[in-house]
């Protein structure tokens, strides 16, 4: 079974422009996410609309996608199948900080019993107020709702997912919806179309997604 990373990254983001190519110790964020991806032995592939972004990324691994995807995984689905052809795919959204390859392990694992499952691990009491925090709410690893509210309780999600070539089949026959454009989240498209979205836990405690320019100032306070 062959699996590959899909980092989905644009420079037009909403809560942070031009976050993919910040300063992160010497590189850009988004080639500091795929350095370290690829170091764990994968296909590592950057998905883009930006030429700016595609510039730091060696022209090998860059897969040019269509300035009009709504989101990172629509980034990734346009890919699957088309210049992309592998078992599983393992999106490592463009602004994880820090990525993890147990986290990636536990995803690839995950595919094959799911075509769709997002990683989420414990929610600290110090984000249950966080509007950059997602608060995932799900029952034996299956995801009934997210939101960016404040919440004491469910688990935090991640900006980490594992597909199968059958999540690109459903994801094309869905309709975005509004909550979905107004939370920016595209796992509700999953649970909005009456679909499936899996999740499994694990352990993650340097996890930090580069959303607002604050967590950028926590990432140079904790980690440079």
């Amino acid at each position: 079974m062959s699996t590959a990373i899909v980092i989905p990254t644009r420079l037009k983001s909403t809560r942070f422009p031009g976050k993919a190519l910040i300063d992160m110790d010497g590189r850009p964020l988004i080639r500091r996410v795929f350095d370290i991806c690829q170091s764990f032995g994968y296909d590592t592939y950057v998905l883009t609309a930006d030429k700016e972004i595609a510039d730091v990324i060696t022209k090998h691994f860059v897969i040019w996608t269509s300035p009009d995807c709504t989101d990172g995984t629509d980034r990734c689905m346009s890919a699957i199948g088309d210049e992309l052809h592998y078992d599983k795919y393992i999106n490592v959204q463009g602004d994880v900080s820090n990525p993890n390859i147990e986290v990636i392990k536990a995803l690839e694992k995950a595919c094959d019993d799911h075509y769709v499952t997002q990683a989420h691990t414990t929610l600290k009491p110090a984000d249950q107020a966080d509007p950059t925090i997602v608060k995932m709410i799900h029952t034996n690893n299956v995801i009934h709702w997210q939101g960016r509210g404040e919440m004491s309780y469910g688990s935090q999600g991640l900006g980490y997912y594992g597909y199968t070539p059958e999540a690109k089949e459903r994801w094309n026959t869905f309709t975005q919806y509004e909550i979905e454009k107004r939370e920016s989240m595209e796992a509700l498209r999953w649970i909005q179309n009456n679909d499936m979205i899996k999740t499994v836990h694990v352990e993650d405690p340097d996890a930090l997604e580069i959303n607002e320019p604050k967590d950028y100032e926590l990432w140079k306070k904790n980690y440079k």
